[in-house]
């Protein structure tokens, strides 16, 4: 039977996965076993509020059904997650590491980012003959960070000398646009620009050498820059960036041999980070083909940029322009269809089993729920590059049994939300594209915000659906009032003539009511509107518009589509007579009616419709009238 091994992850430290996944399906490239990848980000909301909510992707985690548990503890900075994973693994009895971060009772094994960093600020020093230095670091909270500044604070001290706290510079984030809006402080001055600048990351060294080049500072002549990571660009820049490459590889590798073979040890396990010297620190390198690439892999990566971009904002239309949930899962057939190159070959977004309902729920704010529940909907399923039905499985098994191959696959799992909302998951096969420049995070945020702006957009209808509702109806009889005969009668009149239908009128009018009014008082008036009204209602098809024409007066207006020409005027006035044969009213309450119909290819209007069918049943009032002269 295939293993399984499962992988939890924050998204944001995206070369150092891809590499330690590298290594991961190297060592199990002999070994019959599927990688799961669990991997959310968090992020601040506008508000400052810290959204942790993408970590319940984890919840799609049954440990038991894993063979072996990797969790990247030092990327997941949330002390309250790791603690429940941890319980949850151990509850489980499965094997388990932490990488970089040690979790009580799970073995850990850690990158030794002070061994490299030491080694090249002492190569800085006895090679390069640099005395005087600048570090520059982000404010980060993590063990990664802090290694690297005790192994430059240990280097200097090793080597007589001694260290400036002036000369440490900390900026926001360890990106490259806060180091680049930050540099001039350390290289303007000419008298106070140090040898050196060791960098806590890549980014901020790159921005460095870009300011610098900016400035006229040439660069190891005047300046030396280093950095950490070893990024994808570092070799092909120029000058090529010197930097320490932390092996992540060689991590995820021995990560995945021993938690696999069940590896129970507690003691830690340390992976040596590696220097790797460059032209920005003085050495010498044959680099001149890889920068030649630099403009071509820049430009690839612009236009992968910009497609991406363009495939987020079509996805973000579909949503928009859906006036209904069966057309919005339509077009995103059909759009994945097409085009689903970051999405990969083999992919499913997936939905909880209310989502119908979610979509067309009217709360302002939906309720925090991170939970998935027992079942989930396909909305959209591409296997092989080709549309898949959609489909309903239970939560546990994650996806489609099709995705599920004899061959080793690595499947990625990221959550589809919206601030305390859980809506789903979006899983792929093999591709981790969706990684890289953190294309995952703005893809799952777009997915989420636009379900949520879809669901809103329903809820406005419906509310303004409501309030027309409202603002048309007649409070005493629950017909149409005037106002909606102006909002609702009129498009219904237009809309007949252009599907070709006769537009059929019936106008209804109480007989001899001042009589009923002046002699026994407005409430049996507003009895006797209640129960005409009621009556029309009763006879006529559901389609046709009831309205309140004055106050003892009703339109009723319809067309030929469900109408053989019965005769509604005696149809309505012997509902009337029933009615009012059992209420045992002290005078005679009955109606008028007249009708009227107007071809398709009519040009009057509604008013001069109105006009003539008011002339018909006018007939029918004064032969009401010459019958009962005791009415006055």
């Amino acid at each position: 039977m295939k293993k399984k091994l499962a992988i939890l992850t924050n998204g944001w430290s995206n070369y150092f996965i891809e590499d330690f996944v590298k290594g991961v399906k190297k060592a199990l490239k002999e070994s019959d076993t599927d990688i799961y990848l669990f991997s959310c980000y968090d992020f601040t909301e506008f508000s400052g509020y810290p959204n942790f909510n993408g970590y319940s992707i984890y919840r799609l985690v049954n440990y038991e059904d894993y063979d072996g548990v990797i969790i990247l503890a030092d990327l997941i900075k949330n002390p309250r997650i790791l603690e429940k994973e941890r319980q949850r693994i151990l509850q489980a009895k499965v094997p388990a590491i932490s990488i970089n971060a040690q979790l009580k009772d799970i073995p850990c094994i850690k990158i030794d980012n002070y061994s490299g960093f030491y080694e090249l600020i002492c190569h800085l020093i006895k090679e390069h003959g640099v005395k005087e230095f600048a570090y520059f670091t982000g404010k980060e909270n993590s063990i990664d960070f802090s290694e690297r500044y005790k192994a430059y604070r240990t280097a200097l001290q090793d080597n007589g000398i001694t260290l400036n706290p002036q000369k440490t510079y900390t900026v926001e984030r360890t990106n490259y646009q806060c180091a680049y809006e930050s540099i001039d402080e350390i290289l303007k001055d000419p008298e106070q620009r140090p040898q050196a600048i060791v960098c806590a990351s890549d980014l901020m060294a790159m921005a460095v050498i870009k300011r610098a080049d900016e400035l006229g500072i040439q660069i190891p002549q005047e300046l030396k820059v280093i950095g950490y990571d070893d990024l994808v660009f570092s070799s092909s820049m120029n000058p090529s960036l010197t930097t320490v490459k932390s092996n992540a590889d060689i991590v995820g590798y021995e990560a995945a041999r021993k938690v696999m073979a069940g590896y129970f040890d507690l003691e830690v396990i340390k992976i040596k980070s590696s220097p790797v010297y460059r032209v920005s620190c003085g050495c010498t390198e044959e680099n001149s083909d890889k920068q030649k690439r630099l403009p071509i892999d820049i430009m690839s990566y612009s236009n992968e940029n910009e497609t991406f971009n363009s495939h987020l904002e079509i996805m973000d239309e579909i949503f928009t322009e859906a006036t209904d949930v069966f057309t919005l899962m339509t077009n995103l057939d059909i759009f994945f269809q097409k085009s689903h190159h970051f999405e990969g070959s083999d992919f499913c977004i997936f939905l909880k089993s209310d989502w119908t309902s979610v979509l067309i729920n009217t709360a302002e704010t939906l309720p925090a729920n991170l939970n998935y529940g027992n079942q989930m909907q396909a909305i959209t399923s591409i296997q092989n590059n080709e549309k898949y039905p959609r489909e309903i499985i239970n939560t546990r098994d994650l996806m489609p049994s099709k995705m599920k191959t004899e061959s080793n696959n690595l499947y990625l799992f990221m959550p589809i939300y919206n601030h305390s909302y859980v809506h789903g998951y979006f899983v792929c096969k093999n591709n981790l594209l969706m990684l890289r420049e953190h294309y995952g995070y703005r893809w799952t945020m777009a997915f989420g915000s636009a379900v949520e702006r879809f669901r809103k957009q329903n809820m406005f209808k419906q509310m303004s659906q409501q309030y027309l509702r409202l603002s048309t109806r007649d409070a005493l009889s629950g017909t149409i009032n005037r106002v909606g005969l102006e909002k609702i009668a009129k498009p219904f009149f237009a809309q007949n003539k252009k599907n070709g239908l006769t537009t059929v009128l019936f106008f209804v009018d109480i007989n001899k009511m001042k009589f009923i009014n002046d002699n026994f008082g407005h409430l049996h008036g507003d009895l006797a509107v209640k129960t005409i009204a009621a009556a029309v209602m009763e006879v006529i098809p559901k389609n046709w518009l009831p309205i309140r024409y004055g106050g003892d007066e009703f339109l009723v207006v319809g067309n030929s589509k469900n109408y053989k020409g019965e005769d509604y005027c005696k149809i309505i006035t012997d509902r009337i007579t029933k009615k009012t044969s059992i209420m045992k009213l002290p005078y005679l309450l009955s109606a008028s009616v007249g009708t009227y119909s107007v071809p398709p290819n009519s040009t009057m209007t509604l008013e001069e419709a109105v006009e003539k069918c008011d002339e018909m049943m006018y007939e029918v009032k004064e032969a009401f009238h010459r019958q009962h002269p005791e009415m006055g």
